[in-house]
């Protein structure tokens, strides 16, 4: 078949059914217990844990001595079994696909204290790169809100930019990280600014692929995060709940419960949490104007294991947050009341058959609905008056986006070589309502002879007309791949090809991406080199993408009927060269000098200041950086980490695709950094766990992204933007000569915990948080063309109780 039949057939392919998913990420360990004389062993203690990531999952042995351990992340992990009477055997365990394990034991008399089979080491045998975020951090990270706390727990990955509002860059890219939750991803922004956080509660374990992307993976696939929610399968009890209770400074209340149940047949998770407080989001300005917000999640999974051979997943969530939209000074003077309600709804369904213990068909379904509003104070006529309460403009704005997709992976297991080939195919259907009027034109710049004019008060010279914009589009991503990862000897090596085919407007783009890594551990097995090469199409965003690419919105704005640029998948070569290295037992350091040219270089901007938000791309972006992540696993009760980066972001106009297309400042071909840039972001951690005690600090260091100009007209003097000034320097680059960046920041979060116990097996765990401690005074951005002005939280005491049932 020809490369352009293979194109048309991949985009005709979801005109016949809802589609998209991903192949499961969690797998099962099973095996018997015997002693000596083969006779099973009863109650013995089968503990299975990963060093570096903290995951740890215990279960004891039946009568037959059998144990089934469920739902287990893919990864490295150390298996240890014993039970009285017996000595200990320790084994090392590697879980590289769906399919089930087997591995039986035999234990020895009690005077062999311990058997080691193998040697426990620190450092994963495969070329791509990969932080896992260990179960503390994910249950305990210092927050004011637990449930919305997931984005600031990626922040401890090397490379992650913090931004406002819980928005991050990684390694100087726009947007371009995608969750996968078992096994479905989930490429739209799941922000507060966009939509619904999700709730780490619901998290069992999480790691972000930041190098040697798998085949298997697309959309935006910058990085990856790989999250294995929470089972019922295998509860031991049959039983297990938790409720929890919080509250911290500006009348912020939270309240979540989980419960989980079930035995080695079926299984079912459930998590409902909700917050509500007065510093929902990150505000404009020091005095956080109009800032309340309530938001709400649940969360279901159900597991059937069928027969032998096949297993049912069921998954259902959804959130719903209503929220003010935080004011300017001059906005809350004029008493501006505008509000955003975001909704989303989320359903999976995964059936995994099994041939036989080496090979494997993996299937999904995925359907996700998110709706977003942004509501007006009031409703406006054409032929309004000036000024009124949404100043300088007018705007009412809707957006239904959806996902509906399939996927389809085979999987075969040939000693260490794992073959995984498979079909995705992805629907976007969005729908797109959009009006605006401009209520302060003076405030925008705005006179006769533009052609937004038509859209000011006749009372200034204009039309005193609303503009209207109402368009549906469907976006369709196909795609076919081949995964191979094999092991010989020492090394490692990850080959990929992924065929990719993007349908938008009147357009296609198809792109072959093959994914190389390599990965080889040195003599001594405490040092490991890898390389990587990764080809990537990341799609635009979703968010705004039918105004983006709307010739009647281009119109208007550009006062003539030039068509409007087209707005093109990003192409991006990434690169990246590392070392791991294992000190003692329970050390390891990474270092990782990466860098990726890309064309049209995917961002984001806001149409005036409307507050709706749209994709760009510029001509080429030029990234590299240098990383370091030094992991102390827990030893002696203590762990810790110190995770650093550099992040240089060099763009390059012209804008060549969206609405900026049509602005002077987009055109020429000069380069300059976007405010992705930032000279050093280091972040350490020390934690202290003890008899149901722990304590731990977390330091973070930014040194500032690249800001607006403060000597700007308009600046200077307009309580809206002024404040931000003392926070803002003038530096001077090397490569594009003088800038302006944020001024550098220092902020400390502690917290401690209690755990006490009850009867009947329960606890209650009392914790403290306190964050900004020192109290640091500091802005994210000043004048950012995408998000404007925010502030950092002030000091913030938080409290909540936990009950584990």
């Amino acid at each position: 078949m020809s490369t352009s039949s293979l194109k048309y057939l991949l985009c005709a392919l979801p005109a016949a059914s809802v589609l998209v998913g991903a192949p499961a990420t969690s797998s099962s360990l099973s095996g018997r217990v015997l002693d000596e004389q083969g006779q099973p062993v009863a109650g013995a203690v089968v503990t299975l844990r990963n060093p570096v990531s903290g995951y740890r999952q215990a279960v004891r042995t039946d009568a037959g001595g059998r144990f089934v351990l469920y739902n287990l992340p893919l990864d490295d992990y150390r298996l240890e079994v014993g039970a009285p009477g017996f000595g200990t055997v320790g084994r090392d365990a590697a879980v590289r696909t769906s399919l089930p394990q087997v591995q039986d034991f035999t234990l020895p008399p009690a005077s062999a204290t311990v058997v080691v089979e193998a040697q426990a080491s620190l450092l994963a045998d495969h070329p791509s790169s990969r932080q896992e975020i260990d179960q503390s951090t994910i249950e305990t990270a210092p927050a004011a809100v637990a449930s919305r706390a997931l984005e600031n727990i990626l922040l401890t990955t090397p490379g992650f930019i913090q931004d406002e509002n819980g928005r991050f860059h990684f390694r100087g890219s726009h947007g371009q990280v995608m969750y996968v939750v078992d096994g479905v991803p989930v490429t739209d922004q799941v922000q507060a600014t966009f939509s619904n956080s999700m709730d780490p509660a619901q998290v069992d374990s999480m790691e972000v692929i930041t190098g040697g992307v798998s085949a298997e993976y697309g959309g935006k696939p910058g990085a990856v995060v790989n999250m294995t929610s929470k089972s019922g399968l295998g509860t031991p009890g049959g039983f297990q709940g938790e409720m929890s209770l919080g509250a911290s400074r500006f009348s912020t209340l939270e309240a979540g419960t989980t419960v989980r149940g079930g035995d080695d047949q079926f299984g079912y998770f459930a998590a409902v949490a909700g917050s509500q407080g007065d510093r929902f989001l990150d505000p404009v300005n020091f005095q956080n104007l109009h800032n309340h917000g309530a938001t709400g999640r649940v969360f279901t999974r159900f597991d059937r294991v069928l027969s032998d051979a096949d297993t049912l997943r069921l998954s259902f969530s959804g959130g719903q947050t209503n929220r003010d939209v935080v004011n300017l000074a001059s906005q809350e003077a004029a008493g501006m009341n505008q509000r955003v309600a975001n909704l989303d709804q989320n359903l999976s369904l995964g059936w995994t058959h099994l041939f036989s213990a080496t090979r494997s068909l993996a299937t999904s379904l995925f359907y996700r609905h998110s709706d977003s509003q942004l509501l007006p104070t009031a409703d406006l006529e054409p032929g309004y008056a000036p000024g009124g309460p949404d100043t300088p403009e007018w705007a009412r704005h809707e957006q239904v986006l959806d996902n509906q997709g399939l996927v389809t992976a085979f999987t075969q297991v040939n000693g260490d070589n794992t073959l995984k080939t498979g079909l995705q195919v992805v629907r976007y259907p969005i729908h797109e309502r959009f009006d605006f009027a401009i209520t302060n034109p003076a405030a925008e710049g705005i006179g006769p002879g533009d052609p937004l004019a038509a859209y000011t008060p006749a009372a200034d010279g204009g039309g005193g007309q609303i503009f209207r914009f109402d368009d549906r589009i469907t976006p369709v991503l196909a795609a076919a791949f081949v995964q191979d990862d094999l092991k010989r000897g020492n090394l490692s090596l990850g080959l990929g090809l992924r065929y990719d085919t993007y349908c938008l407007r009147s357009y296609n783009q198809s792109q072959w991406q093959p994914r190389l890594g390599l990965a080889c551990l040195l003599p001594g097995g405490s040092t490991q080199v890898r390389a990587v090469y990764d080809r990537l199409m990341i799609t635009p965003e979703n968010e705004g993408l039918a105004v983006s690419t709307s010739q009647q919105v281009w119109s208007a704005i550009s006062g003539g009927a030039t068509p409007v640029a087209q707005l093109r998948p990003e192409l991006q070569d990434s690169f990246l060269a590392g070392l791991d290295q294992q000190l003692g037992k329970v050390v390891k350091v990474t270092v990782e000098y990466w860098w990726k040219t890309s064309v049209n270089t995917a961002d984001n901007s806001q149409f005036l200041d409307t507050g709706l938000l749209y994709p760009i791309a510029a001509r080429k972006g030029r990234f590299h950086g240098l990383d370091l992540r030094i992991d102390v696993v827990p030893s002696h009760d203590w762990s810790g980490y110190v995770s650093a980066g550099t992040v240089r972001t060099i763009f390059f106009n012209p804008t060549v695709g969206g609405l900026d297309a049509a602005g002077a400042s987009s055109q020429g071909s000069s380069p300059y950094l976007i405010d992705h840039d930032q000279k050093l972001t280091l972040q350490t951690g020390a934690r202290y766990a003890h008899q149901g005690f722990f304590g731990q600090a977390v330091c973070r260091y930014d040194s500032g992204l690249v800001a607006g100009d403060p000597t700007a007209p308009g600046v200077a003097g307009n309580p809206d933007y002024d404040f931000g000034i003392p926070y803002v320097r003038q530096t001077s680059d090397s490569f594009v000569g003088s800038t302006w960046r944020v001024h550098s920041r220092t902020v400390w979060n502690a917290n401690a915990g209690q755990e006490f116990k009850l009867a009947h097996g329960r606890t209650l765990l009392a914790e403290l948080d306190l964050l900004n401690v020192f109290d640091e005074k500091a802005l994210y951005n000043f004048l950012s063309t995408f998000g404007g002005t925010h502030v950092i939280p002030p000091r913030t005491l938080a409290g909540r109780l936990k009950y584990r049932f």
